[in-house]
């Protein structure tokens, strides 16, 4: 009973710790751009996407479901950009978001990199032709399951822990 117990909760502990692949992934980004007349401005984003079609092999990209990022006191989406926003991978690696957006002042891009998302980076250029840019870091957002997964497996090692005592007491 004890090793059978004891067989249950290791299983239960190893499939949370798994980290569950969904077909829409999340993604937050930040920055801040350090050169040019905007150096020190900072910006914020989240974007989704569907990597249900990524084989994972040579250069891949993916369009953007969903894009929100303030930038300059505006809020863009998905609809403000001049083309469709995409996600690049290589091999894959997560390169970063490739978007322009032209509508407001000043005008920026995102542009993934060229070995993983390290190198990706945002331009700007004002309507006077003041022109800089900024790294942007990208981070995956967990979905809520991987979250309740966690709990689970926290709450088994509690009773786990809880049913050694009292057995111990006896």
């Amino acid at each position: 009973m004890k090793n059978t117990f004891r067989n249950t909760l290791l299983t239960a502990l190893l499939v949370a710790a798994l980290p569950a692949h969904a077909a829409i992934q999340n993604y937050s980004l930040n920055g801040t751009l350090d050169s040019g007349i905007l150096a020190a401005e900072t910006f914020s984003g989240l974007l989704s996407f569907d990597d249900a079609a990524l084989t994972g092999a040579g250069t891949e990209w993916v369009n953007v479901s969903s894009f929100s990022a303030s930038f300059h006191g505006v809020t863009y989406s998905v609809l403000d950009a001049d083309l469709a926003p995409e996600v690049g991978f290589e091999n894959g690696t997560f390169l970063g978001l490739s978007a322009s957006f032209s509508s407001g002042d000043p005008k920026f891009s995102f542009i993934a990199g060229s070995i993983d998302s390290s190198d990706a980076f945002v331009a700007y250029d004002t309507g006077l032709g003041n022109s800089g840019a900024g790294s942007v870091v990208y981070a995956p957002v967990p979905e809520p399951e991987t979250y309740a997964m966690m709990l689970a497996g926290l709450g088994l090692l509690g009773l786990a822990a809880r049913r050694r005592k009292q057995s111990q007491a006896s």
